[in-house]
């Protein structure tokens, strides 16, 4: 009884120590309430250290080692465990996207990339946009990139001439607020769907493909942005962001100040990859689906200036730079496959009352577009499986072990592969008279990209508009303060 109750003294006195320190180490006082109570639960729990590390969080591979610096966590999340594993590249990636933004400043002073091209054409709207190549020192290479400018109308502050320049400059402080504050948790929208009554009849599998009645869809578009780590000035310490926490994206004009960086993830709505080898016509392969990428935000990407050049009133913008995902998916290039790669929305508000956006995206051109691995190994046993009910791997279990030894699998990029056989065996005349070229695949992804956030942005101007006004946090609706917009 004696050892019990000692015990449990030591572990209380501990569990106390863990939870001050854990308090101090939070970089404002919610986050120091929540960071001290989960760090005294995980102290007097394990009676261990008092906070744990990432690798003891998270798993091996992804701990103080991996990171070059002693990073600790308040406690243990299970729930982010798969997405703990991207924070050794948090500061690779960080230098990557400022490289990036270094190059792409120089160039902007020096007129704008030489090697642009036309994007895309626009009727009856104030839009203009360019793709562009470029070559840009990454990571101490050379690194070719390619990367797509777009500006375009947003809104117009609509005033008596009397009053036009002080609404002009009361939309100023409006537009601030929505940019730095609520643009990354309204930036994905659903689309109008069929409604489905709970008490609709399902048809058995056989004959699902006759049935008329309305089908329950994700009808999302959009950018979802999540965030997950966070990382505190002067400190080395990382935080995961509370579950209840992660979709009010927060303040970015709190980069620098309370936040060394940020980590998050964007899911990219209704993103396809469609390849169709024998023309609009013929059978096409589609890879990918909602496709979800890293982020890593920083100061240095956010713009927040007041009266920058004679008759604009401001300019607030954001940024990120992309982590490239630890775990391999079929994709080569895109979502989260970047080697480097840099994304800026700037909003610009003239004394006027108009208000454009500009958006900045940069990064490596593609050398692999699809990642495609042939395991004869796996192939063979799940066949086997098929026919034998699963007996097939459970008894050949040490033989399959043998196999995977081997070095069997292949990687396959069909749309590489099917680019170069084209103009091989035509010459070069399939990039001249078909267009079937690596170029015009680079200018797909562009394009693609240019239209993803031209409707982003119409989604999130309906937002902005229906707001009285964003600097009333009390009077805006609940989807809107969370970032559960849908």
């Amino acid at each position: 009884m004696t050892g019990f109750l000692t015990d449990w003294m030591e572990r209380s006195t501990r569990a106390m120590a863990a939870g001050m320190e854990g308090f101090g180490g939070a970089p404002d006082l919610t986050r120091g309430v929540e960071a001290s109570l989960a760090t005294m639960a995980h102290a007097f729990t394990i009676g261990g250290a008092p906070a744990a590390t990432v690798e003891r969080a998270y798993g091996a591979g992804s701990g103080p080692e991996a990171l070059g610096e002693s990073v600790l966590l308040p406690a243990a999340t299970p729930a982010l465990e798969e997405d703990a594993r991207i924070l050794p590249r948090a500061d690779e990636y960080l230098a990557r996207g400022k490289d990036l933004l270094r190059w792409w400043r120089e160039i902007e002073r020096n007129g704008g990339p030489p090697d642009r091209f036309e994007l895309e054409r626009s009727f009856n709207q104030p839009t203009r946009s360019y793709g562009f190549y470029g070559t840009a020192p990454v990571g101490g290479e050379m690194l070719s990139v390619m990367g797509n400018v777009q500006e375009m109308f947003y809104d117009q502050v609509r005033a008596p001439t009397a009053l036009g320049k002080d609404t002009a400059a009361w939309m100023s402080e409006q537009l601030a607020e929505f940019v730095m504050r609520y643009f990354m948790r309204v930036s994905s929208f659903r689309e109008p769907e069929a409604y489905v009554d709970t008490a609709q009849p399902v048809p058995p599998p056989a004959l699902a493909g006759l049935s008329w009645c309305p089908n329950r869809r994700d009808a999302r578009s959009g950018f979802g942005f999540t965030q997950l780590f966070y990382k505190p000035t002067a400190s080395a310490e990382v935080y995961p962001f509370p579950s209840y926490d992660r979709n009010a994206i927060v303040d970015q004009r709190e980069m620098g100040r309370l936040y060394e960086w940020i980590v998050m993830k964007v899911r990219i709505f209704d993103f396809n990859f469609t390849f169709r080898p024998f023309g609009e016509s013929g059978p096409e392969l589609v890879f990918g689906e909602n496709e979800e990428s890293y982020l890593i935000v920083h100061k240095d990407f956010v713009n927040y200036r007041i009266k920058p050049i004679p008759g604009v009133l401001a300019e607030y913008g954001i940024g990120y730079a992309f982590i490239k995902n630890p775990t391999e998916t079929q994709f080569g290039y895109g979502p989260g496959e970047f080697d480097a790669a840099l994304e800026l929305i700037n909003f610009r508000i003239y004394e006027t009352g108009y208000i454009s956006v500009r958006m900045i995206f940069v990064a490596n051109r593609p050398s692999q577009i699809v990642n495609l691995v042939i395991d004869p190994v796996d192939i063979g046993f799940r066949l086997a499986d098929l026919f034998s009910f699963g007996l097939a791997s459970r008894i050949l279990a040490p033989t399959r072990g043998a196999l995977d030894l081997l070095p069997l699998r292949v990687r396959v990029d069909p749309v590489s592969a099917y680019v170069s056989a084209a103009g091989l065996l035509s010459g070069g005349s399939a990039a001249r008279t078909l267009c079937i070229s690596r170029e015009q695949l680079d200018r797909f992804f562009l394009l693609q990209h240019f239209e993803q956030h031209y409707q982003t942005l119409n989604g999130s101007l309906t937002t902005w508009r229906q707001i009285p006004d964003w600097l009333k946090e009390a009077e805006l609706p609940n989807w809107i303060v969370t970032g559960m917009s849908s």
